[in-house]
């Protein structure tokens, strides 16, 4: 009888690294999904009434707070964990830099606007004025779409990472680094 030798699939001895992409992965998932279906929410739906109203920022507020929140909160964990394991050759690479200042300037600023338009529209709905409430939430609208957009944009380079004008180390120069860190 003839024993399976593995030649191309994964070896026993991976560390970490998968344990940890798995959920991070998962984690970007559910913060697409939360955020794609906040936007086609806040497009489909035509509130007229106080109570519609009301009924919408409670369905948002709850969609953020159960799941696109935590859902940050893993991929940056996740993130910052799966960096701190090879910091050094991940700082050299472009395309992680690139990714981490997107990140670093769309979602706080994103993230600060949204919660500002929510609750500048909850105090328009407490004293009644349903027309600021629809054009704060016209506004809250947009910020959603960016906050799609950007995490497209995010995730496109997180797969795909593009050289972006980086060259690749020659084979010779490669074995050179695998022999000194030996």
């Amino acid at each position: 009888m003839t024993v399976y030798e593995n030649k191309h699939g994964r070896r026993p001895g991976r560390g970490i690294r998968p344990w940890l992409l798995i959920p991070k992965i998962l984690s970007v998932g559910a913060l697409f999904g939360g955020f794609l279906s906040a936007s086609v929410m806040l497009h489909t739906q035509d509130p007229q009434t106080r109570e519609q109203w009301t009924h919408q920022i409670a369905i948002l507020s709850t969609l953020f707070l159960r799941l696109i929140v935590p859902a940050v909160i893993c991929v940056i964990l996740f993130g910052v964990l799966l960096f701190l394991q090879h910091p050094k050759p991940f700082m050299k690479m472009r395309w992680l830099r690139v990714k981490a200042a997107l990140l670093v300037l769309t979602l706080p600023p994103l993230h600060l606007m949204g919660r500002s338009l929510i609750n500048q529209a909850r105090q328009a709905l407490d004293a009644g004025q349903l027309d600021r409430v629809a054009e704060l939430m016209g506004r809250f609208t947009l910020t959603v779409d960016l906050a799609v957009l950007a995490v497209i944009v995010v995730i496109v380079i997180g797969r795909h990472k593009p050289r972006l004008g980086q060259r690749p180390k020659p084979l010779a120069e490669q074995r050179l680094a695998t022999v000194s860190d030996e």
